[in-house]
């Protein structure tokens, strides 16, 4: 073919060319990872199966999702049925004895002492901090603080969802950090044992780490937090996922500590347990 042929079909030819639909031509196609994620991509949706969210959300997220989908707002006692239910579910009859126990153990604290205004060291997702919660009256206060930014973010939307949040202040951080801001949000709530504002408790869960229950309570003590009347209950139970630590230190300085009077020891396991201690020495 001459030349002059090409060059009189080229341009018409590349202008069909252009007109015919585009076509995409599918991409090298990945490989799924095995024993990761077996998921479902739809567009941009992507679909998961029920063993993957615990490996891409967490035990504690699962909880939020579960008493989010599950629970009546508004309803402190269906949230905690809910958040029961899901424990159940992850543990089974695992440390059910230990939480029956130190559910009885709060409940008889709490009414007999009628708290106006509390203090909880370790909300980890807001269980106790909901229990603790329903037997505050209204104007009343709690202030519970937690180390882990996720476990916090988590508590406040469960009070949210339960209908709570006008009683429960959550704070993030460490009582030695935190001290100062205790004191103010507990400053002007009044007192159950005074009958007057105050910064102090009327009743303190300790729940966090073992090792500070006894230079957490000391601090306390020195802002005027912790002083006569105040009720303390230190849970040092293990629970499933938890490792076992020292819990002589707490034990020792109520025994040993005239301000302090022990009421009750329930024991779980070995020397671990759940102590409730009250401030009965009037300076």
């Amino acid at each position: 073919m001459s030349r002059r042929l090409i060059s009189r079909f080229a341009a018409p030819l590349a202008r069909s060319l252009t007109q015919l639909p585009r076509v995409a031509l599918p991409g090298p196609q990945l490989r799924q990872a095995s024993g990761v994620v077996n998921a479902e991509t739809i567009g941009n949706v992507m679909r998961v199966d029920k063993d993957s969210v615990s490996i891409m959300f967490g035990r504690e997220r699962q909880l939020l999702i579960h008493v989010i989908n599950t629970a009546k707002e508004g309803d402190a006692e269906s949230v905690m049925a809910a958040m029961d239910s899901f424990w159940s579910s992850k543990f089974g009859s695992d440390g059910t004895d230990s939480w029956t126990l130190r559910a009885d153990v709060l409940e008889k604290a709490l009414t007999d002492k009628k708290p106006g205004k509390c203090l909880e060291i370790g909300t980890y997702c807001g269980y106790s901090a909901l229990r603790i919660a329903r037997h505050i009256p209204e104007g009343g206060l709690l202030v519970s603080i937690e180390l882990d930014p996720l476990f916090a973010a988590i508590a406040t939307k469960i009070v949210e969802h339960a209908g709570l949040s006008h009683k429960v202040k959550i704070l993030m951080g460490t009582v030695e950090a935190k001290a100062d801001r205790i004191s103010d949000y507990l400053l002007g709530v009044q007192n159950t044992t005074s009958g007057l504002p105050s910064k102090q408790v009327d009743f303190i869960l300790c729940d966090h780490s073992k090792s500070m229950f006894v230079p957490d309570l000391k601090l306390l003590e020195s802002f005027g937090v912790v002083g006569p009347g105040t009720m303390v209950v230190g849970d040092t139970t293990v629970y499933p996922g938890d490792q076992a630590a020292d819990v002589s230190d707490l034990l020792t300085y109520f025994a040993t500590n005239p301000n302090y009077r022990v009421q009750s020891h329930q024991g779980t396991q070995q020397t671990f347990g759940i102590t409730v201690s009250e401030w009965v020495h009037l300076p």
